[in-house]
């Protein structure tokens, strides 16, 4: 039962980190306007701000830069599928006998985490190529894992009740679900370039996440390359609405979370039906977990789309699929 813990647990830390930081990050509408514009002309700058370095230099040869300075608000859901390799438990035992780490079995054939992941990043425009940011926010999620619990009959006195109950199909194919939540910070950098109304992304980012039911924390790297094109929309007199600028990419994301958790038994909040053997093997109320994993797919693709509104209102949309599924809401404000 306490290695049905542990696969909960994993589940949970391996979900948030990496998914959310990626989309909170990536969708940078202003990188979407650092692409050249058509016209040669030299734009003129109209603020006072020495930001982005070679500013001067990029709207001379034609490109038009967006506004130094910006904060975003992103809303991230995401869902994704997760392998767990291993579940350890140590410090189990009684007064004077402590359980082999090795008495518990257990076999995950199904996780699944769902998390929702709200932050603000700060950014600035480094150069007219490069735009550096930093992120903090919350998470929260669930994850849920189909486990079958056993032990072998030759491992003490515990190993054969335990394994009598898995044949019984008591501790077989059970569902068990964890909620979990912390919060999340983080930096990255955004590389940008483009020709014509063509453009590539590259976003790079780095997360760490503090999580209720783990010790320590979790860290993340997430790397997404986009390739978009920008266009010009109209007005519409008739409400007042000025022509603004259509952006729209086609990507793909790839995340490396950290594989290993670790923690407290009784931090977790384990199930009614587990509670008596828990406090079995517990007794001493110094249980450990330790979960080794990895997402089932490090890739998934993303097809996204933003719309400058204003020159400094912007409003953003991604959606991934295949491997993993997302939807990314992000609304930005420049100056």
């Amino acid at each position: 039962m306490k290695k049905v813990q542990c696969l909960l647990i994993c589940l949970s830390v391996s979900c948030t980190p990496a998914a959310y930081a990626k989309a909170l990050s990536e969708i940078n509408t202003e990188t979407i306007n650092s692409v050249p514009v058509e016209s040669v002309a030299p734009l003129a700058s109209d603020d006072n701000s020495f930001l982005p370095l070679l500013g001067d230099m990029a709207r001379a040869h034609g490109y038009d830069l967006p506004e130094p300075f910006g904060i975003n608000v992103n809303y991230m859901n995401m869902r994704q599928n997760i392998d767990v390799d291993s579940i350890r438990f140590s410090g189990l035992g009684w007064p004077g006998y402590a359980f082999p780490s090795d008495l518990f079995n257990i076999q995950a054939s199904h996780t699944r985490e769902r998390s929702i992941t709200k932050t603000i990043k700060l950014d600035t425009w480094l150069f007219p190529f490069m735009n550096i940011y930093a992120l903090v926010g919350k998470t929260r999620g669930s994850s849920h894992s189909t486990v079958s619990v056993d032990a072998s009959p030759a491992n003490g006195f515990i190993g054969p009740v335990i394994h009598a109950m898995n044949e019984s199909g008591a501790l077989k194919n059970l569902d068990f679900s964890l909620r979990f939540h912390g919060t999340t910070y983080g930096v990255g950098t955004v590389l940008a370039g483009g020709y014509g109304n063509w453009y590539g992304l590259m976003d790079i980012n780095y997360t760490r996440t503090d999580f209720n039911i783990l010790d320590g924390h979790t860290d993340a790297f997430t790397l997404t390359p986009r390739v978009g094109y920008r266009f010009t929309t109209p007005g519409v007199d008739s409400l007042s609405l000025p022509s603004g600028k259509l952006g729209v990419w086609v990507g793909t994301m790839y995340q490396d979370v950290q594989q290993t958790f670790r923690g407290k038994l009784s931090d977790l909040n384990i199930p009614a039906s587990f509670g008596g053997l828990m406090a079995l093997a517990d007794q001493n109320g110094n249980g450990r977990f330790e979960v080794k994993q990895h997402l089932h797919s490090p890739w998934n693709l993303l097809v996204g789309a933003n719309y400058e509104i204003t020159r400094n209102v912007n409003i953003t949309t991604e959606v991934g699929f295949a491997e993993r599924n997302s939807v990314l809401v992000s609304a930005e404000y420049r100056f």
